[in-house]
């Protein structure tokens, strides 16, 4: 059965492209103008929680779901502090250029994806998430490890595709990205000891909307295991979105580094069972 899908697939694969374009472009009109949910509306929101910061209280009635609430470590904080000092808008213009270019540059070898998920790119650009950060991130920690410390202080969960190392026994690589993000988290506790026990505690109290978490992270994490096994570097990536502690509309961006990490200019090898 599989070999005759594998067949049949070169037959069909336009079809099913054009397919997809044309969903995709539906489902965003229909969203957008349909729904009425219309994230221009409301440019920037996600972004505004990392310019303006409280780095002395930076927990203070911040909740899961809520508009403009900085979720993330103290050390992401105190990385982005010093724009604070900018005005909202240029903060946001540049913040949008970077998630501009990772968009570029995640897509570059099927632009033809952009309009399959035009509803969640759109949307992400609108709200200044760190969305395609993340995806960046989980192409590029096959080949800097130390990148793991990204999603490991920010949204942590998507941390799990660090098993990715274990399964193929890359302790040096392990090593790298547990030291780096050990090290960041040492400095920056130095610096705000009290805020790092207030997030501590904002995680083990805040609930919000994680839906099946726990669930979530041990599929992702089964998945990270076959593909670190086959040498599908892509699981990295879907596992990262399937594990977020709440997978919003506009975090399926994340999926697009799908298409760099199926690249063969990066596919390891296969692990012999």
């Amino acid at each position: 059965m599989i070999d005759r899908l594998r067949e049949a697939w070169p037959r069909y694969r336009r079809p099913v492209r054009d397919a997809l374009v044309i969903v995709g472009l539906l489902r965003a009109f229909v969203f957008f103008f349909v729904q009425g949910e219309q994230p221009w509306t409301f440019w920037g929101v996600d972004a505004r929680a990392y310019w303006g910061v409280d780095l002395a209280h930076p927990y203070a009635d911040s909740a899961v779901g809520e508009l403009s609430n900085y979720l993330y470590s103290p050390a992401f904080a105190q990385l982005l502090a010093p724009f604070s000092a900018l005005p909202f808008e240029v903060f946001f213009v540049l913040w949008t250029a970077v998630s501009v270019i990772l968009l570029v540059w995640l897509v570059k070898p099927w632009p033809w994806v952009v309009p399959m998920l035009l509803l969640p790119i759109i949307y992400e650009l609108c709200v200044g998430n760190i969305h395609f950060l993340l995806a960046a991130a989980f192409v590029v920690v096959l080949r800097a490890p130390s990148v793991w410390a990204f999603p490991l202080l920010t949204k942590i969960t998507p941390g799990v595709g660090i098993v990715w190392h274990v399964v193929r026994r890359q302790w040096q690589a392990l090593g790298i990205a547990l030291g780096s993000t050990a090290a960041i988290i040492a400095v920056s506790f130095v610096l705000s000891p009290s805020a790092w026990i207030d997030w501590v505690t904002f995680l083990i109290t805040e609930r919000g909307q994680s839906e099946l978490l726990v669930p979530r992270i041990a599929l992702a994490a089964a998945l990270v295991v076959w593909g670190a096994r086959t040498g599908n570097a892509w699981t990295i990536a879907v596992a990262g979105w399937l594990a977020l502690p709440v997978v919003w509309i506009n975090a399926w961006v994340i999926l697009l580094a799908v298409i760099r990490l199926r690249d063969p200019h990066w596919q390891p090898s296969r692990i012999d069972s």
